[in-house]
């Protein structure tokens, strides 16, 4: 589903794997459906993409974690600060 099956709820992890611009277009109410100290990983976009996504993440109060890149594709994580 899309970030509507959030419904309110919130989650130690969430796995978000969705273009850039849905990424960040939605990104805010991941962060709101995320427990203080959770887990979320950002895939499904190319790794020239982080800059944008990073700092969008951090302006939302994500604490960046790692990143890892495969064939230009990027799994980055984050935890929310508690």
């Amino acid at each position: 589903g899309d970030v509507e099956a959030l419904h309110s709820r919130t989650f130690d992890l969430i796995l978000a794997n969705i273009n850039r611009n849905v990424l960040l277009a939605d990104m805010r109410a991941f962060v709101e459906s995320l427990h203080s100290g959770g887990v979320i990983l950002f895939s499904g976009l190319y790794e020239e993409d982080f800059e944008m996504l990073n700092d969008k993440a951090m302006s939302l109060g994500l604490k960046f974690v790692s990143k890892n890149t495969r064939n230009r594709w990027l799994l980055a994580r984050y935890v929310k600060n508690e």
